[in-house]
């Protein structure tokens, strides 16, 4: 019988934040998202601050908020090298709400000292968070 599962590690500075066999992983590349099946054509690609969607051989689907990094794959492994990335019960909705508005503020001042290309990106990595928070919360009602 075909193999229709392959191993999935998510690795930041800190941890292994997922080692699992899956059925497919779909990731937010620099020039898009893509997704990745077994036997997928070996690749590199760079990712930026996005959602990470997981689907296990058993067909569930978790969703993973992820801040940018590197994947690579030889069709039969994936190794995704994260800067971070939060499962939706590790994110801290009160936190990332506070990180959105801060970082609105600052896009709005428009003050000199503003790097407006670090004020862009902490707004996506909050409203990736509050997505990934949000998405999973409805799933459960």
């Amino acid at each position: 019988m075909e193999q229709q599962s392959f191993t999935l590690d998510i690795v930041t500075l800190k941890k292994v934040a997922f080692s699992e066999e899956i059925k497919s992983v779909s990731a937010p590349g620099t020039e898009g998202y893509f997704s990745i099946l077994i036997n997928h054509t070996p690749f590199v690609s760079s990712l930026k601050a996005g959602i990470i969607k997981v689907t296990r051989p058993n067909g569930e689907t978790l969703t993973l908020s992820a801040s940018g990094g590197f994947l690579m794959t030889d069709g039969k492994k994936v190794i995704l090298l994260a800067d971070a990335v939060e499962r939706p019960e590790e994110i801290d909705i009160a936190r990332a709400q506070a990180a959105k508005e801060r970082a609105e503020k600052r896009l709005t001042e428009k003050t000199p000292d503003i790097d407006v290309d670090r004020a862009r990106l902490a707004l996506l990595r909050a409203l990736n968070r509050l997505k990934v928070a949000e998405f999973t919360k409805m799933r459960q009602i």
